[in-house]
């Protein structure tokens, strides 16, 4: 027969070992669960403009983020817009666009102007390896049915 003493240290084995599964499950759950994009450390660096206000380029950050949401487990780590290399990718895009190599940039360059066209460097770190952790996007700012004008994301890829 087994003595009280035994009998309480075997209930309060279980009870231990009933603990550390429900924490271990718990922490489990939350480690994998799908986080959303993480923007609270992104480090912003906007070049003078002479093409855009400081309220539309700070649109574009925000666009980005919007364009970004679905990376799950992801943080932004840097979001650059350099309006002279901008210029120079928005150039290569156009001739890509006009040679037949279907840039999708170029293509909205030559329907809608020069002018709303925007390239933006992104650097993200993902929990998982993806890719296009530090890619480029290319935005065209474009009038909407109401009047307005929103950065629209045209493509990306790596940078």
């Amino acid at each position: 027969m087994e003595s009280h003493s035994a009998h309480s240290w075997k209930r309060l084995t279980k009870a231990i070992v009933a603990v550390v599964v429900v924490a271990a499950v718990t922490v489990g759950v939350w480690w994998l669960w799908p986080k959303p994009l993480d923007t609270s450390h992104t480090k912003v660096e906007i070049s003078a403009s002479s093409k855009f206000t400081d309220a539309q380029l700070d649109d574009l950050v925000q666009a980005s983020y919007r364009a970004n949401a679905g990376m799950k487990n992801c943080s932004v780590d840097k979001v650059k817009y350099d309006e002279r290399q901008s210029e120079k990718i928005v150039d290569m895009e156009i001739d890509s666009y006009d040679e037949g190599h279907g840039s999708a940039l170029g293509r909205a360059v030559r329907e809608h102007g020069r002018s709303g066209a925007a390239v933006l460097f992104v650097d993200m770190t993902c929990q998982e390896h993806v890719d296009d952790e530090d890619h480029v996007e290319w935005y065209m700012l474009l009038p909407q049915d109401d009047g307005t004008k929103t950065w629209v994301l045209q493509d990306w890829g790596n940078g």
